[in-house]
C-alpha cells in the first residue's frame, strides 16, 4: 500500500475497542434483519428469511470488513483465530461482542412488538419461541438431534471454508464479499425447515431468554456444532499452508481483511551507504580502424580535394 508516489506507508490497526465495537454494532443489524423479517414478512418463507441473513451479512462485510475480521459471527471468528488470522484475545472479546448485538436486536424487538395494537401478534414466549433454534419436537420439521447436529457442522465447515478463500491473500477477486453473502444466505435457507436457521451462535442466544424453557435447554447443540464445524475447517485450511513460509500479511479484499497485523513499512537505505549511490559509468576504448577503412576516408579526401580546388 503507498500514498503519493513511491513513498512507502505503514496501514495502522484499528483500535481494539473499536473492532469490537463495529463487532457488536454488525451483529445487531444481522439478527435484526434476520428476526425481523421472519416476524413481519407476508410470506416469511425461507428464501425470503436467508435472503434478509446473507444481504445484511453483505452490507456488513462491505461496510466494516475493513476494520475487523471478526465477520460478526462467533463461529467465524474461532475459525478465524484458529486460521491464525486474528489474535485469541481479539475473539473472544469479540464473541462477546457479538453476543451482546444480538441480545439488543431481540430487545429492540420486543419492544417495537409491545407498542403494536393488542393482539396483532402472539404471546411473547409463543412468538419467540417459534424464531428459537430447536430440534426433535422443536424442530419445524420434527428432525432429531443427531440430523440438526450434522448439517449444523458440515455447513458451517463449507462457510468457514468459503470465507477463508475469499479473504485469502493469494485470492485477487473483488467478490468476496458477495460470495460469502450468498453462501450464507444459501445455508440459511437449507437450515430453516430443519432447526429455524442458526448457524450463528450469538442469534441462537438472542431469542432463549424470551421463548419458552426448551430453548435453553437446546441451546448447547447451536453453540457446539457451529463453533466444531468451524474450527475443523479452520484446522484443516491451515494444515495446506507452506509450514516454512511465515504467514503473510494479507491485502483487503474487497472490503475484507484476512488479517489483523499492520503491514511492515518498508526501510529506507541508508545516504551513506555506498550501496545505494550510483556507480561510475566505466569509458568505452574506442574501436580501432582498420587498414581498409583509414585508405576509403583517404581516397574520399583526396578526390573531395580535386572538386574544390577545381571549383575555386
Amino acid at each position: 500500500m503507498r500514498t503519493s508516489g513511491t513513498t512507502p506507508a505503514t496501514v495502522q490497526a484499528y483500535p481494539l475497542s473499536t473492532r469490537v465495537a463495529l463487532e457488536a454494532l454488525a451483529s445487531f443489524f444481522i439478527v435484526f434483519a434476520g428476526l425481523a423479517t421472519a416476524l413481519f414478512s407476508p410470506t416469511g418463507s425461507a428464501a425470503t428469511i436467508g435472503f434478509a441473513y446473507g444481504l445484511a451479512l453483505l452490507v456488513c462485510l462491505i461496510a466494516f470488513g475493513h476494520v475487523t475480521n471478526g465477520y460478526f459471527n462467533p463461529a467465524f471468528s474461532l475459525a478465524m483465530a484458529v486460521a491464525g488470522r486474528i489474535k485469541w484475545l481479539s475473539m473472544v472479546l469479540y464473541v462477546v461482542a457479538q453476543t451482546i448485538g444480538a441480545l439488543l436486536a431481540s430487545v429492540v424487538l420486543l419492544a417495537l412488538l409491545k407498542v403494536m395494537p393488542a393482539g396483532a401478534t402472539p404471546e411473547t414466549p409463543k412468538l419467540f419461541g417459534a424464531l428459537a433454534n430447536g430440534f426433535d419436537s422443536h424442530s419445524p420439521s420434527q428432525v432429531p438431534m443427531v440430523g440438526v447436529l450434522i448439517v449444523e457442522i458440515v455447513l458451517m465447515a463449507v462457510l468457514v471454508a468459503v470465507l477463508l478463500g475469499a479473504t485469502s491473500s493469494r485470492n485477487k477477486s473483488t467478490m468476496g464479499p458477495i460470495a460469502v453473502g450468498l453462501a450464507f444466505a444459501v445455508a440459511i435457507v437449507i437450515t430453516m425447515p430443519l432447526s429455524n436457521g442458526s448457524l450463528n451462535p450469538a442469534r441462537a442466544t438472542s431469542v432463549v431468554f424470551l421463548a419458552d424453557s426448551w430453548a435453553m435447554g437446546q441451546l448447547w447443540l447451536f453453540w457446539l456444532a457451529p463453533l466444531f464445524g468451524a474450527a475443523l475447517a479452520a484446522a484443516i485450511y491451515r494444515s495446506f499452508a507452506p509450514a516454512s513460509a511465515p504467514a503473510p500479511v494479507q491485502e483487503p479484499v474487497d472490503g475484507l481483511v484476512s488479517s489483523d497485523t499492520p503491514e511492515p513499512a518498508t526501510a529506507p537505505a541508508e545516504d551513506d551507504d555506498e550501496s545505494a549511490l550510483p556507480k561510475p559509468v566505466p569509458a568505452v576504448p574506442a574501436a580501432k580502424e582498420s587498414p581498409a577503412a583509414s585508405e576509403a576516408a583517404a581516397k574520399k579526401n583526396d578526390a573531395q580535394d580535386f572538386f574544390d580546388s577545381k571549383g575555386k
